[in-house]
C-alpha cells in the first residue's frame, strides 16, 4: 500500500478513492496544508488537481518539483470535473504539465474515453513511484 498526496477540489475525492482503493490517500485542498504535509516525507505518489484551491495546479507542481526529496516521486496532474475544455486546451496543459517536470496529465471525467486506462495508470504509479518518474 502506497501513500498518496491527493491535491483537489472535494468534488474530486471518489474519483481518486476509485482510482487508488489500495492506497493511503491524504487529502489536501489548499496549498498551505499541501506545503505542510509535503515536510514529511514518505508520500509515493503525488496528484494534483486542474481545479486546486483555485486552480494553483502549476504552483504547487514547481513546489513539488523544487523539494529534493520528492524529484523522484511521480507527480501525476489530473482533470476530473465534468467542465468542458476544448482538446486543444488540454493538450497544452499537458505539455505544460511536463515541461514543469510532472509525469502524466490523465482525465479522469466519466465521459473521457480513456478514463479506466488512466484510473489504472494512477493506481500503478502508486505502486511502482521512483520507477514511474519519466514522463
Amino acid at each position: 500500500m502506497a501513500k498518496v498526496l491527493a491535491a483537489d477540489v472535494p468534488e474530486m475525492d471518489a474519483r481518486i478513492r476509485e482510482c487508488l482503493p489500495d492506497h493511503e490517500i491524504v487529502f489536501v485542498r489548499t496549498l498551505v496544508e499541501a506545503v505542510a504535509m509535503l515536510r514529511q516525507d514518505g508520500f509515493s505518489l503525488v496528484v494534483i488537481g486542474l481545479h486546486f484551491d483555485e486552480s494553483r495546479m502549476f504552483e504547487l507542481l514547481s513546489h513539488v518539483r523544487s523539494l529534493s526529496q520528492y524529484d523522484q516521486v511521480p507527480v501525476i496532474c489530473v482533470q476530473g470535473l465534468e467542465v468542458i475544455v476544448p482538446e486543444a486546451v488540454m493538450r497544452t496543459v499537458d505539455m505544460a504539465v511536463k515541461a514543469l517536470g510532472g509525469t502524466a496529465f490523465v482525465d479522469l471525467r466519466d465521459e473521457a474515453l480513456d478514463f479506466r486506462e488512466h484510473c489504472d495508470f494512477l493506481n500503478r504509479a502508486a505502486g511502482k513511484g521512483p520507477q514511474l518518474r519519466a514522463s
